[in-house]
């Protein structure tokens, strides 16, 4: 029996379905190793080996496809424990409601999001909704009735689920259909977060009160743009975690696929010729520099760590109007195309005083010549925040020692 007419809380089953199919799956020791924005894209379930995760996650799949209940879902998670002899924890109906409940909460409310983003302009208002029974969290009924515009940040983090067996939902508005309900705009929220530690006492993150670890973040912007996600929820964490987490979420499997994707889309966009304002994300500022730069330059506060480059930009980071003039700040198109790595495997990184920009020196050189890689901070990209590849050139690394250059991270030698 196939769902694709079924639209469980206004979402068609098809944009749930493509949120579920589109996850990677991935084996993790705690579910929390993995910030929130990167469960928008990777299945996981804590302690389970990488089989089982695949073979679960293909349950789930065809659960929400065929439209099953957790009861026939219980029987494809029974054979697949068995046939990959995996002793897990806990009870097996709680820990198989778990799952399957959170996972299907989860991508209805990722495919509502995309369906809310498409009809802003005639509906640009979102309420919260709880369920009102014994079972709701205080905090998520406190939540109950808030309306807030589908642009406010409040939504980046409070959009539901906001924990494991969250069943709030949010229901759009036009402005004529808010006043008609009696319902107005609310005042604007005041976030208070708390510290996630562990048995032995260390701080692995922060998220605001009412919403468990893992979950502070809006599953629908995860799922549509989770680089960007990823990078304003790093940007926003004490500076003492952020480094740990940037090692955690940006997995060696992870860096991979941004390379990737950055070497098919610089080629396609170098074909094109033509700007379409899209951008890609490359990577994300390296262990190191936001510490520094927070230290060095306290005035300039990242709203987001994720490296982007306009493809407006791409054709001039191959540097062929620089050519005629000086032939040694063009960079090899082999070069170019490894720029995801090179921004983590630097020599020195420095703040340019007078352009306002952060200056990557990659390690190695070419033609004689030491790579230099601009970056400008908090730069718009879909109503985010990146930091933009703004040139690629060389350096004199005597240069970079005059007093307009603060030195971040590394060394220049």
């Amino acid at each position: 029996m196939t769902t694709a007419n079924v639209q469980a809380f206004g979402v068609k089953a098809t944009q749930a379905i493509d949120n579920l199919r589109g996850k990677i799956p991935m084996a993790t020791e705690k579910w929390n190793d993995l910030l929130g924005p990167i469960h928008a894209k990777q299945f996981t379930i804590a302690g389970a080996p990488l089989d089982v995760v695949k073979d679960v996650h293909t349950a789930l799949i065809k659960a929400i496809d065929q439209g099953q209940t957790l009861s026939q879902f219980r029987k494809d998670f029974d054979e697949t424990v068995q046939r990959n002899g995996w002793a897990y924890k806990g009870k097996r109906g709680w820990r198989t409601a778990l799952i399957y409940n959170t996972n299907m909460q989860s991508a209805y409310m990722a495919g509502r999001w995309q369906q809310i983003v498409a009809n802003a302009d005639r509906r640009p208002y979102i309420e919260y909704r709880a369920v009102k029974d014994n079972k709701t969290r205080p905090a998520h009924m406190k939540l109950d009735g808030t309306i807030l515009p589908v642009t406010h940040s409040f939504w980046s983090q409070y959009y539901p689920p906001n924990g494991w067996n969250c069943r709030c939902t949010v229901r759009s508005y036009s402005y004529a259909e808010m006043v008609a309900a009696g319902k107005s705009v609310s005042k604007d929220p005041v976030i208070r977060y708390r510290n996630i530690v562990t048995k032995d006492g260390e701080i692995t993150d922060r998220v605001p009160l009412g919403i468990d670890a893992g979950w502070d973040h809006n599953v629908g912007e995860s799922w549509i743009s989770p680089e960007l996600a990823l990078g304003k929820k790093l940007a926003t964490m004490p500076q003492e975690l952020q480094a740990t987490a940037v090692r955690q979420s940006v997995t060696e499997d992870y860096r991979k696929v941004l390379s990737d994707r950055w070497q098919a889309w610089y080629k396609k966009v170098r074909q094109d010729g033509q700007p379409r304002g899209v951008a890609q994300i490359v990577g994300y500022l390296p262990d190191g520099v936001t510490m520094g730069l927070a230290a060095a330059v306290p005035e300039v506060e990242l709203n987001s760590i994720a490296v982007g480059v306009f493809d407006r930009r791409t054709i001039h980071l191959e540097g062929a109007h620089k050519a005629a003039t000086n032939a040694a700040q063009v960079w090899p198109s082999e070069w170019i195309a490894k720029l995801p790595e090179l921004l983590g495997d630097y020599r020195a990184v420095l703040w340019d005083t007078k352009g306002k920009t952060l200056i990557i020196v990659p390690k190695g050189s070419f033609n004689d010549a030491v790579p230099k890689i601009a970056l400008r901070p908090n730069q718009k990209y879909k109503g985010e925040d990146v930091v933009s590849v703004v040139s690629l050139g060389t350096a004199n690394l005597r240069n970079l020692k005059q007093a307009q250059y603060t030195l971040i991270a590394g060394k220049l030698e």
